[in-house]
Formats: C-alpha cells, sequence, structure tokens
C-alpha cells in the first residue's frame, strides 16, 4: 500500500507537482516547457490536483492531453450528493471520472515511479503512496477536508496532502540527485468573506501555503507560478493558466542554463463547450446539503421529543 518516508535507490531527476485546484493546469504548461528543453523525470510527486496531473504524466500522456483533461472537468460533475458526515460531498463521482482518464489501474504500473501523497485521518501523518490502485490514491489526494468526505484506504482514512504537504519535495529529496518544484498554490490578497465557506477554504488556502514554504526551499529549481489572481475552483481559464506554467518555467529554466532542444511548439487547447461551474454554484449546493442536515435533525428532535411545534 505504499510507505513511510522509505528509502530506494537514487534518481536521477524528480519533480514535484504542489495542488492547487484548477490552477494544476499550470503544471501543464511548466511540463510543456520541460519538454521543449529535453527534460524528462525518472519519478514523480504529486499531491491534490498536483497528483492528477503527476499520474497523468507518468502515464505517458503529453503536456496538451493533460491540460484538456483538466480543459473538460467541470466542479459540479465532481461533487456526489450525500449527506453531510464526514464531508459535504462524496467523492465517488471524483473516483470514477479519474478511473476515466487515467490510462493505467494501479501506481506500480505507471511507466514512471509516481508517488501520490495524501494525510491519514487517524495517524496525523503524511503518506506516500507507491502502489495499488491509482483512482482512490489520488481522490485519497484531493479530498479537501470538510468538501469531500475523506477516502478510506486499507482501513485508514485519507485527506487532501496539502494538510501537511502541499509541494512533495520531501517526498522526493532523499530518492533524488535533483528536484524540481512545480508549484501553483499562491494565496495572494482578498477582501474578508462573512460566510463559513469563505472563511474555510481562506483558511485551507493559507494552510496549504505555510507548509509550502518549508519544501520550496528543498528544491534544487522552483518554478513557481504567479496564479494568485485566479480561483482554485474556477476551470474558466485553463489556457491562461496552462501559458503561465509555461512562460515562467522557460525563464527559470533558462536562468538555471538550461536550453531548448526544440523550438516553442504551437499548441492547441481545447475548449469547453457548456459553460463551466460558477464557484457560486459549489457554494449553493454546499449550503444545501447543510440545510438538508439541518432539517433532519430538527426532525428526529421533533421526533425524539415529541414535540409538534
Amino acid at each position: 500500500m505504499g510507505s513511510f518516508f522509505k528509502r530506494e535507490k537514487k534518481y536521477k531527476l524528480g519533480i514535484a507537482f504542489s495542488g492547487g485546484g484548477a490552477k494544476g493546469a499550470s503544471h501543464c504548461g511548466a511540463l510543456q516547457a520541460l519538454y521543449e528543453f529535453g527534460i524528462k523525470a525518472d519519478i514523480v510527486a504529486g499531491t491534490s490536483a498536483g497528483s492528477i496531473a503527476a499520474t497523468m504524466y507518468a502515464a505517458g500522456m503529453s503536456p496538451v492531453e493533460i491540460t484538456n483533461n483538466f480543459a473538460t472537468m467541470d466542479f459540479r460533475d465532481l461533487l456526489g450528493t450525500q449527506l453531510p458526515k464526514g464531508g459535504l460531498f462524496d467523492s465517488k463521482p471524483l473516483l470514477k471520472h479519474l478511473q476515466k482518464i487515467i490510462p493505467y489501474e494501479n501506481l506500480e504500473d505507471l511507466p514512471v515511479k509516481t508517488l501520490v501523497v495524501a494525510t491519514s485521518i487517524e495517524k496525523g501523518r503524511v503518506y506516500f503512496f507507491d502502489s495499488g490502485e491509482i483512482a482512490p490514491r489520488v481522490a485519497a489526494s484531493c479530498a479537501i477536508p470538510v468538501i469531500y468526505q475523506p477516502v478510506k484506504i486499507g482501513g485508514e482514512h485519507y485527506v487532501d496532502g496539502g494538510v501537511l504537504m502541499n509541494l512533495p519535495v520531501s517526498a522526493l529529496r532523499d530518492r533524488c540527485k535533483k528536484v524540481i518544484a512545480l508549484n501553483v498554490h499562491q494565496a495572494g490578497e482578498t477582501p474578508y468573506r462573512d460566510s463559513l465557506y469563505s472563511i474555510a477554504t481562506r483558511s485551507f488556502s493559507l494552510m496549504f501555503l505555510s507548509n509550502t514554504m518549508e519544501d520550496a526551499a528543498r528544491a534544487d529549481i522552483l518554478i513557481d507560478m504567479d496564479t494568485s489572481s485566479y480561483s482554485a475552483y474556477d476551470l474558466k481559464n485553463i489556457e491562461t493558466l496552462f501559458f503561465i506554467g509555461y512562460n515562467t518555467a522557460v525563464k527559470v529554466l533558462e536562468e538555471n542554463g538550461y536550453r531548448r532542444v526544440m523550438p516553442q511548439q504551437k499548441l492547441e487547447i481545447m475548449r469547453k463547450e457548456k459553460p463551466h461551474t460558477k464557484i457560486d454554484d459549489i457554494k449553493e449546493r454546499a449550503q444545501q446539503m447543510l440545510a438538508k442536515s439541518e432539517e433532519l435533525k430538527e426532525g428526529a428532535r421533533k421526533l425524539i421529543t415529541g414535540s409538534k411545534s
């Protein structure tokens, strides 16, 4: 099922992919730059959205193919309806979508060694999955607390790897001679909104940012993509985010002495035909689930007390 900080033979180059929701499209642009500079990873590690990008990269998919998978996602389709318990939404739709887009069943089957980062609720530890079914482990890595119900694997419950390690350089540091870190998570500034949803998501964003800094410092090369103006839950800016990643990576690689092995390619990013889910739609669904839960609690109270009021 994987191992905690398991020491293995040294790899020449590892790439760490941060979490960041829809901002993960910038990973694809960075991967395109790495491709044009002739840089290939021997091992990858990913957290949350970064675990999706990492596993698709390890499966041999091109940066544009990975981008198009991001472009055709809709958060509304990935939120299963359930009564609030461990999370507002069931992760089964996300699980099914991952099974559909990743062309391998198990992590150990991927052509490139892959580590998927998740957080164990029971043990309070970060866990690096390196074997077993891909879809449930990536779903666990993406299970944002409160939003998604924890994913149960091998008797333990897991949530988003970003809770403890949003940029998984440490997953690779002792295994690799060189680590390139791709970071898309930047909190930026935001006006205060007096709502449960806004406070929760902002708090998670700051928590993920705080543990990103230490890992960023451990990378040999940090490609830090400025996505602070974009929401992690808004998929309408996929193409823009792709080129933020691409242009940032080209600049950083050139500054570190790398040279192109091929000219810049002309790329066509797929555009989604129907409108993407707006963040307000997700907020509305979350509020509906909370309201339904309160209604059931009130009904149960009346049943127990015999009250008709």
